[in-house]
């Protein structure tokens, strides 16, 4: 019976080990790896050294912080205060088409499209491989 339990028990220990969990983020995330994210209307949430396997959802008045984070979908930010994305990257599209106050771009990479109307876009060695689409400043 033990030779069971140990068969189907560990490496089921082992693979859950690996699995990303969704979250909502209204504090400082590090060394961690993440599924789908929300960041609470009003809250600021940072991510340093993180892995984000999905997309960001920054809610209305929220503020997104990432240092050294790898997302592997996209970033919704309607209404969002802020968005800075340093030394980090976005395998997907970026949209702050609903007035993100301000987007702030040092040594990212946006595999995607960017959508921002009237955001005030601060960037710095970074890079966009698609459009950029709107009113960016």
């Amino acid at each position: 019976m033990q030779k069971i339990i140990s068969r189907l028990v560990l490496p089921m220990l082992l693979t859950c080990s690996s699995f990303s969990f969704a979250a909502v983020c209204n504090k400082t995330i590090s060394n961690t790896a993440l599924g789908q994210l929300t960041v609470p209307a009003g809250a600021t949430c940072t991510l340093n050294m993180a892995a984000v396997e999905g997309s960001i959802n920054v809610q209305q008045g929220a503020n997104l912080i990432l240092n050294n984070t790898a997302v592997s979908g996209a970033i919704q930010a309607s209404a969002a205060r802020s968005l800075k994305l340093v030394n980090s990257s976005i395998e997907g599209d970026v949209n702050a088409a609903q007035g993100a106050a301000q987007i702030s771009l040092d040594k990212a990479m946006i595999s995607g499209n960017l959508y921002c109307s009237s955001s005030k876009l601060r960037s710095s060695m970074s890079s966009i491989e698609g459009k950029v689409v709107g009113k960016c400043q």
